[in-house]
């Protein structure tokens, strides 16, 4: 369960389903009445119940346990096909296709080494945070998603809320150009004299 300053209560698994069970017969005994009050305390309960089944897991590790073991290629490869519906085959033919999945892998790993060699410090693209310029992003949005997004940005200021979007639309509006001569006659519905 969670304070008002984000910290977590930990509590036992016996206790949170004796909460629940108490919580749901305080809940039935109230649905009998069907009062305006007893209809406060079913929400309540709901709502409490909800909480409490929709907390997060936790576990205190020991000081003393090991680190989980990796598992070694051949522990991966027996692993990931006995998951696969594979069809009836005889052993020589599973040995051998087990042995070119771990060609394969073996051949991928060495690869995606030397390619790291290359830039060691740089950090796997699942561990960067994507971070787009905001321009790119503004490219693809209409105006009503840059409006919902300003309005939710809980940094700006009304001031510069719309000041964002003032500029925004501003510079999506096509350029106003000047009229040619005979465009400008044409729309005020007058005939271009002759030349004599």
């Amino acid at each position: 369960m969670k304070d008002k300053k984000n910290k977590y209560i930990l509590i036992p698994k016996d206790l949170q389903q004796n909460l629940i069970d108490f919580l749901d017969e305080v809940q039935m005994d109230a649905a009998k009445n069907n009062t305006h009050d007893d209809m406060h305390i079913v929400n309540f309960c709901s709502w409490a119940i909800e909480e409490l089944l929709n907390g997060f897991d936790a576990q205190f590790k020991s000081k003393s346990s090991k680190p989980p073991q990796k598992k070694s290629r051949d522990q991966y490869v027996e692993e990931t096909f006995m998951d696969w519906n594979l069809p009836e085959m005889t052993d020589e033919e599973y040995e051998k296709l087990v042995d070119q999945f771990d060609a394969f892998l073996r051949g991928w790993e060495k690869k995606y080494n030397e390619k790291n060699k290359d830039n060691p410090k740089k950090k796997p693209i699942q561990d960067r945070p994507y971070k787009p310029h905001v321009d790119d992003v503004m490219e693809y949005c209409t105006l009503k998603e840059i409006e919902e997004f300003l309005k939710d940005d809980p940094e700006l200021s009304d001031q510069e809320r719309f000041e964002l979007y003032y500029d925004e639309r501003e510079r999506r509006k096509p350029k106003e150009k000047g009229l040619t001569y005979n465009q400008l006659l044409k729309k005020a519905g007058i005939h271009n004299p002759k030349k004599k």
